[in-house]
């Protein structure tokens, strides 16, 4: 069928990303490879913030302060959505049927403090792959959860689009290609809220 996204939920396909490698991660925390693991994931840090500079004028003023100021290490993945009309219920058939459907992706993730909830979403998509359980697992025992959020990374997929990979504790992985990308936070309180969040068209 023309249009159809396939969402690939794979077992086999290990997600590579370029600069938080899972090896070094792995190397990081083995006391055999630390100093040197430790060496290239410095020497890998300053080149991503290199080129995530020169990103930066792709990018609107919310999605920059996302991915140069806000910090979602040892988060919780509380859900991960990709569908053709997420985050809206529609009144009607009719009322769906005269919207343009648009695919979207919507990540909300618990801060490691627990006093924030983080929507992320992702709109013009290209490409969707989650990995779990992973082929390359890290931390990572057979029925253990998706785990803590570890390391992410932005880059380009080409001039038209980026691609946004999140690596996790387990080996887990998630890769987004997508055209726009915006966030927002909400307060806990100490207690985690219910989240419903408004269908947005793209313009």
């Amino acid at each position: 069928m023309p249009g159809v996204m396939r969402l690939r939920v794979s077992w086999d396909n290990k997600i590579t990303m370029k600069y938080f490698k899972r090896e070094l991660w792995a190397g990081v925390n083995n006391r055999a490879t630390s100093k040197k693991a430790s060496a290239q994931w410095d020497r890998n840090l300053k080149r991503y913030v290199e080129q995530l500079e020169t990103l930066t004028l792709r990018l609107s003023k919310n999605a920059a302060r996302f991915f140069t100021k806000e910090s979602l290490h040892d988060a919780t993945l509380i859900s991960f959505a990709v569908g053709d009309h997420v985050g809206c219920y529609p009144k009607d058939y009719n009322s769906f049927i005269k919207n343009k459907l648009r695919t979207s992706v919507r990540i909300e993730a618990l801060g490691y403090s627990q006093d924030k909830i983080y929507i992320l979403r992702y709109t013009g998509i290209r490409k969707v792959l989650f990995d779990f359980p992973s082929s390359g697992p890290l931390f990572y025992e057979q029925g253990a959860p998706i785990d803590d959020w570890g390391y992410d990374e932005l880059t380009a997929a080409g001039k038209d689009f980026l691609r946004h990979e999140i690596l996790f504790s387990s080996g887990a992985t998630i890769l987004i290609e997508f055209k726009h990308f915006s966030y927002r936070r909400e307060k806990t309180g100490g207690k985690i809220p219910s989240i419903t969040i408004p269908y947005e068209p793209d313009a």
